[in-house]
């Protein structure tokens, strides 16, 4: 009897043993099979992708375009926006006529330091585009200053030296580029005030020769972004840049553990529909730890010892560390990096970088927030028109693969 017992005892802890596991295998396994399958994301032209063709966007990685940037500051802070036109303007008159745009300035509030570089031509897109009027370049600093120096100007044969000229040099100075590729140059000392977000410079006019001359002055800010004290801020951010679709990523997720990643763009050719598609993929591998998903990329490359004659060839591995979240059929991607880890200096320098305060900057990111649906992206009406009527919306840029 006591046998009998113990057998059914045994068959009841292994029956119970037996239906855990499965349970527990089936838990993990429902996790693994809601992210399988196929998620669609439209990507929307921003200031990332901005100037890219198509073949530049499949080119890469689906998270080499959708990142931002978030601050946080333990005061409130105005933040200065590189990426923005600045506010205002500085008014060039004389031997070219023009306003000046865009400035990138730096002030060291610790020694009062500045230093100001101006340009009319917007130089985050600087090649970009025709030169359609001269090209103006500035610059201008208190801290270096005129000198006396002796330059060659040319071989005298009658001599048998070269003939030189004595000058005063200046850092500051203002050239202009013509389209004939001429190029004047002044150099002189600037009046100007940077406070480290407003440039003033009181009108001044400054000789090209005896017969023109060349006026500037003027106010000119960089444009700012508010951030909210212990309010983590998105700057430089993705998303809300434009309302324009580029094209369409789908992740394709396999229970072998690949992770494809294909990146289409569809080209209108005429009014009639007929279109042509362009399709781009990367490969890569994931797997699950816990709340994370791994996603890793491996790329191949081969590259030319010129010191030493020969040709090298390794694989560079990148992984992304995803936190994720599925609800209903929407999958949300998540990964940050920490811009500074390794101390105060990193901090430091990026408060200098971007005008806040002198230990107001707490935490400084990199965020990839990522949002996929099962239901495949519809295509753009920014794209449904005739292709030559579509380009025309970005006259630099070409579309075609």
């Amino acid at each position: 009897m006591r046998k009998t017992i113990i057998k059914k005892l045994l068959i009841l802890l292994g029956t119970l043993t037996l239906s855990f596991g499965l349970l527990s295998c089936e838990k993990e396994a429902s996790v693994g099979d809601d992210l399988i399958g196929t998620w669609y994301m439209p990507q929307t032209l921003n200031r990332h992708t901005a100037g890219k063709s198509a073949n530049d966007v499949a080119a890469h990685s689906l998270n080499a375009w959708n990142w931002s940037m978030v601050v946080t500051t333990n005061s409130n802070q105005a933040l200065i926006d590189r990426m923005a036109d600045s506010e205002g303007a500085i008014s060039i008159s004389g031997i070219v006529d023009d306003e000046i745009k865009f400035m990138n300035g730096w002030l060291d509030k610790e020694s009062g330091d500045v230093s100001v570089s101006l340009s009319n031509y917007n130089w985050n897109t600087f090649g970009n585009h025709h030169m359609d009027k001269p090209k103006i370049g500035a610059y201008m600093d208190n801290f270096s200053y005129q000198y006396q120096d002796s330059v060659d100007i040319f071989w005298n044969d009658s001599t048998g030296t070269y003939d030189t000229f004595k000058g005063w040099w200046y850092s500051d100075y203002i050239g202009i580029y013509y389209q004939n590729d001429s190029y004047i140059e002044i150099q002189d000392e600037f009046d100007f005030t940077f406070d480290g977000k407003t440039l003033q410079i009181p009108y001044q006019t400054f000789s090209v020769d005896d017969s023109t001359s060349l006026t500037m002055g003027g106010t000119l800010s960089h444009a700012t972004i508010d951030i909210p004290a212990n309010t983590p801020t998105e700057i430089f951010t993705y998303k809300g840049e434009t309302s324009f679709d580029y094209g369409t990523w789908a992740i394709n997720i396999e229970e072998d553990g690949r992770w494809v990643e294909i990146y289409t763009w569809e080209d209108p050719y005429d009014s009639s529909g007929w279109s042509h598609t362009y399709t781009d993929s990367t490969i890569a591998e994931w797997e699950l730890e816990g709340d994370t998903l791994f996603v890793t990329y491996h790329y191949d490359d081969i590259w030319v010892d010129a010191g030493d004659p020969g040709i090298g060839q390794g694989t560079w591995i990148y992984q992304v560390a995803y936190s994720y979240k599925i609800e209903g059929s929407d999958l949300s991607l998540t990964n940050e990096f920490d811009m500074c880890p390794g101390g105060p200096y990193c901090i430091e320098w990026f408060e200098w970088e971007y005008g806040l305060d002198s230990g107001s900057l707490e935490e400084f990111k990199m965020v990839w927030g990522l949002e996929f649906t099962k239901t495949p992206a519809q295509r753009s009406r920014e794209f449904r028109g005739p292709f030559r009527n579509v380009i025309g919306r970005f006259p630099p840029y070409s579309l075609m693969k």
